[in-house]
């Protein structure tokens, strides 16, 4: 859930220095937790909502994710 954690905060230079360390691992851990948050969506009945729109699968919990990184941006 660390997805979800640090949605809102800025990115920082410690944030920011990760991504850069770890930068050929992070496509990798994206699916994952796209992957667990899907199966999270099917055993349970807590999904993420973007613009009235319930993400239940892979596509679309990806989507809500990066609409939410640009909100975040602009």
């Amino acid at each position: 859930m660390a997805v979800f954690t640090s949605v809102y905060d800025p990115m920082d230079k410690e944030k920011k220095e990760k991504m850069e360390e770890h930068q050929e691992l992070l496509a990798d851990m994206l699916d994952l937790a796209i992957q667990e948050l899907e199966e999270i969506a099917k055993d349970s009945e807590i999904y993420m909502i973007d613009q009235m729109k319930i993400c239940d699968d892979y596509e679309s919990i990806f989507q809500c994710l990066k609409h939410q990184v640009l909100k975040r941006k602009a």
